[in-house]
């Protein structure tokens, strides 16, 4: 199963209760206060729930801006 850049910046805007548009190349922690831990936490645990738990998200883990997020996952050949 793959997802597209649209797919990824919706999970990450739900896990983060923020709206879409707000999910931008230079979108991280640091910039949002929505992106704390639990912000985070809520991020893997809804890749892990959209991917079934069948991929390694422990490098994506400790990522905390979106465009790592996006090139990891390509890195692991789940993203389009």
């Amino acid at each position: 199963m793959k997802i597209s850049e649209q797919d990824l910046k919706k999970i990450i805007a739900k896990a983060l209760n923020i709206k879409v548009s707000q999910v931008t190349e230079n979108l991280n922690s640091n910039k949002l206060e929505e992106w704390d831990s639990l912000g985070q936490l809520s991020i893997i645990s809804s890749l892990d729930k959209k991917f079934k738990g069948k991929i390694d998200l422990s490098k994506i883990s400790n990522i905390d801006n979106y465009k790592d997020i996006k090139k990891n996952l390509k890195k692991i050949l789940v993203m389009k």
